[in-house]
């Protein structure tokens, strides 16, 4: 069983990937991270990464490009994988991801 992480789990994107996920027995949401704190599909949902108490397999992250730094901090610290499917990048962020990509996958 993977067990995921969704950062920006409230979002437009996070709620078809959670709709998405909840229709396989192999793949499992143990958390999501969202300003906005609702739990909307029976996982529980944190405003940070940091107060995040369940452990993932992966992060996937559909937040915008402000989100993404503090993601970049986090998987890199812990070396946990993640998928960044944020737009509006900077050049500076696009680095650090390649940078990060280096250490964890």
């Amino acid at each position: 069983m993977i067990r995921m992480i969704l950062y920006g789990c409230n979002g437009a994107m996070g709620q078809v990937i959670s709709q998405l996920i909840s229709q396989y027995t192999d793949i499992q949401i143990v958390a999501g991270v969202d300003l906005n704190g609702e739990e909307l599909w029976g996982y529980p949902v944190y405003p940070s990464l940091e107060e995040c108490r369940e452990e993932g397999d992966v992060i996937i992250d559909f937040t915008s490009s402000k989100g993404v730094d503090p993601l970049i901090a986090y998987c890199e610290s812990r070396k946990v994988p993640f998928v960044c499917c944020s737009t509006g990048l900077s050049d500076e962020q696009v680095q650090r991801l390649e940078t990060c990509a280096k250490k964890t996958a």
